[in-house]
């Protein structure tokens, strides 16, 4: 089995790693490779900087095409921005490639929580592509979710700070104002519930937490729909620790743009401990500026 596992930077890794850890424990029994495929589109500038729609959609439909090259059984979107761009790529209507988007498991993980708590708010974090284009809230509503319920809450720069540094005072300021502007808009009383819309937030999720019940002074529940997806492309069933006979999983990481080594010493320390094969890939990562 092939995976491709793509994210507009290294946000996804941390999905890699737990996907390459569900394979290794698992008794599939077959070889699995996995490649994490970098869609970052510039040095210096994301998808959220490029222009405009038509853009990102070339960007993304250009690195789409190249992921198809290798072939894989399927291609795992592990990152809402893309999410959100992938319906309107050509690609999409092109391919019958298989696609697994991470808003799906986001908005299936968001409506259980909010059903479970009838009295519960929940407040989306995510970047200004995928809140702006209200992906998740509409989802919600669509299911029956009352929009008073649902508070979403665009912060840019998060990710790429988070990238290059996830314990920098960068990271608390931007945390910060995503509280400030939560607690501004969140009803004065009753649960509340935080989902992590942005696979870099994955990170610092205890982070998002902490400062959420500062400003509202109430207990806070984090929802991080990484683990979601992880379960979504993963086995069920588990193997004996000492059965030898299981099959190799391997992990490739590939990039187009240049990957700062003090950003990829921090990831390494988040995934490490989830997946040395994962972090062992990040650190000898392949750089293709040609990429795609």
């Amino acid at each position: 089995m092939h995976l491709v596992i793509t994210d507009s930077g290294l946000g996804g890794l941390g999905i890699c790693a737990a996907i390459e850890n569900a394979f290794r424990r698992s008794n599939n029994g077959g070889d699995v490779r996995l490649t994490y495929f970098n869609a970052w589109p510039e040095q210096g500038r994301g998808y959220n900087s490029l222009p405009d729609e038509a853009a990102r959609l070339e960007v993304f439909d250009r690195a789409l095409a190249r992921m198809s090259q290798l072939r894989p059984d399927r291609i795992v979107i592990a990152c809402n921005t893309l999410s959100v761009l992938f319906p309107l790529t050509r690609f999409s209507r092109a391919s019958s490639m298989p696609v697994v988007g991470i808003i799906d498991a986001g908005v299936n993980f968001f409506y259980e929580a909010l059903t479970a708590e009838p009295a519960s708010a929940i407040a989306l974090f995510g970047t200004r592509i995928t809140m702006e284009s209200g992906a998740h809230r509409e989802r919600l509503t669509g299911r029956g979710i009352a929009p008073g319920r649902i508070v979403p809450v665009a912060s840019h720069g998060l990710a790429a700070a988070i990238e290059a540094d996830a314990g920098g005072a960068d990271v608390d300021r931007l945390i910060a104002g995503c509280a400030s502007q939560a607690a501004a808009s969140l009803p004065p009383d009753g649960p509340v519930l935080a989902g992590l819309c942005c696979t870099h937030y994955g990170y610092v999720a205890d982070r998002f937490r902490e400062t959420l019940e500062a400003a509202l002074g109430r207990p806070v529940r984090v929802l991080d729909p990484n683990g979601a997806m992880v379960r979504q492309v993963t086995p069920v069933s588990w193997r004996d620790p000492g059965d030898s006979t299981a099959g190799t999983v391997t992990v490739e990481v590939t990039s187009k743009v240049t990957l700062d080594e003090r950003a990829r010493a921090g990831i390494w320390r988040l995934v490490a401990p989830i997946s040395e094969a994962t972090a062992l890939a990040l650190q000898s990562y392949t750089h293709v500026p040609d990429l795609f």
